[in-house]
C-alpha cells in the first residue's frame, strides 16, 4: 500500500491518502476524523481500508486553522477540539469531501464513494451526504445530528427532515453503528434517527451494542475501546463498502 499526505487540486486543507500499491483502488472512501483530527489511528483507519482495497481519503477538516492537527485524549484535547471544531462551516464540509472524493478518482478508483466518519466524523459524514451524492455513509456514533450542541450542528444539523430527505434523493445508504450506553448518543436520540431516517426513505441499517459506550472502535483509548464490538462493526462498514458500485467489466 501507499500512504502519503497531499494538497489537493485548487487549494484546501492536505488530505491523508491510504491506496493499494499495484492495483486500482474499488472505490473511494473519505474518513472523518474523530474530534482529536487526523490521528494515528484515523490514519490506521484509512491503512485498514486500503489494505481491503479502497483508496482511503482523510481530509485535515481542521487544516485552514491548524496543520493536520493531533490532539491528546483527554480534557485539554477536547478543549481544543471543540475551539478547532467551531471553525468548519457545512460549506467547508462539503467542499473537502469533494476534494477527497475528487483525489480518489485521481488514483483510479472505481465509481464508488462513500463516507466513513466516527464521532464528529460520523456528524460530518451525514452532513456531506446532504450536499453531495455518496453512495454510502458509514456513521459510527455520530453526534449531534438531531440538534445543535456545537457552531456547526446549531447552523445545521445532518438529519433534520430536510437532511433525511436530500440523503434519500441522493440514494445515500447509512450505516449507523453505536453503543447503547453512548452518553453522546442516547437510545432515546437513536430511535428518532431510526424513525427520521426510515419516514424519509433513506436504506438504513441501525445497530446498537448493548453495554458499550461511546467510541468503542479506537483501540488508542482502552478505557473505552470494545475489541469484540469493533471488530463486529469494522466488518459491517466492509460489507457496506463491498456494496458500492463497481466499473463495468
Amino acid at each position: 500500500m501507499t500512504t502519503r499526505w497531499a494538497a489537493p487540486d485548487g487549494g484546501g486543507p492536505e488530505l491523508f491518502l491510504a491506496a493499494p500499491a499495484h492495483a486500482a483502488p474499488r472505490a473511494t472512501v473519505v474518513v472523518g476524523q474523530e474530534l482529536f483530527g487526523v490521528t494515528a489511528w484515523v490514519r490506521g483507519v484509512c491503512e485498514r481500508l486500503a489494505a481491503a482495497g479502497y483508496a482511503a481519503v482523510a481530509p485535515d477538516f481542521y487544516g485552514r486553522a491548524a496543520r493536520r492537527v493531533e490532539l491528546p485524549y483527554d480534557d485539554a484535547g477536547r478543549a481544543e477540539g471543540f475551539a478547532l471544531l467551531g471553525t468548519l462551516t457545512a460549506e467547508r464540509v462539503a467542499a473537502d469531501t469533494a476534494a477527497a472524493l475528487a483525489a480518489g478518482a485521481a488514483l483510479g478508483a472505481g465509481p464508488g464513494r462513500a463516507f466513513v466518519g466516527f464521532s464528529v466524523g460520523g456528524h460530518l459524514g451525514l452532513l456531506a451526504g446532504t450536499r453531495l451524492r455518496l453512495d454510502a455513509v458509514a456513521a459510527c456514533y455520530p453526534t449531534w445530528t438531531l440538534e445543535g450542541g456545537t457552531p456547526l450542528a446549531d447552523d445545521e444539523p445532518p438529519l433534520t427532515p430536510a437532511g433525511a430527505a436530500a440523503l434519500a434523493a441522493h440514494g445515500t445508504a447509512v450505516l449507523g453503528l453505536v453503543g447503547a450506553e453512548d452518553h453522546v448518543v442516547p437510545p432515546e436520540q437513536w430511535a428518532v434517527i431510526t424513525d427520521r431516517l426510515a419516514g424519509a426513505g433513506v436504506r438504513h441499517d441501525l445497530v446498537s451494542y448493548p453495554g458499550v459506550p461511546h467510541g468503542f472502535l479506537c483501540d488508542h483509548r482502552p478505557a473505552t475501546h470494545r475489541p469484540a464490538e469493533a471488530a463486529d462493526a469494522f466488518a459491517r462498514v466492509l460489507a457496506t463498502l463491498a456494496a458500492l458500485p463497481v466499473p463495468p467489466a
